[in-house]
């Protein structure tokens, strides 16, 4: 299955993005450290440990 993944810290459509990937139904993960809160119904979020 394909994904998109996103370092979230860095890039500035991150929502565009995912607007795209919900519309074909592609999975969206987010990749950011601790000191970022990101929120949404549709992706998912990782975070740097």
């Amino acid at each position: 299955m394909t994904n998109i993944y996103v370092d979230a810290d860095a890039c500035p459509v991150v929502r565009l993005t995912e607007q795209i990937a919900q519309k074909y139904k592609i999975p969206v993960v987010l990749l950011c450290d601790t000191n970022h809160m990101l929120t949404s119904e549709y992706r998912r979020n990782r975070s740097n440990m």
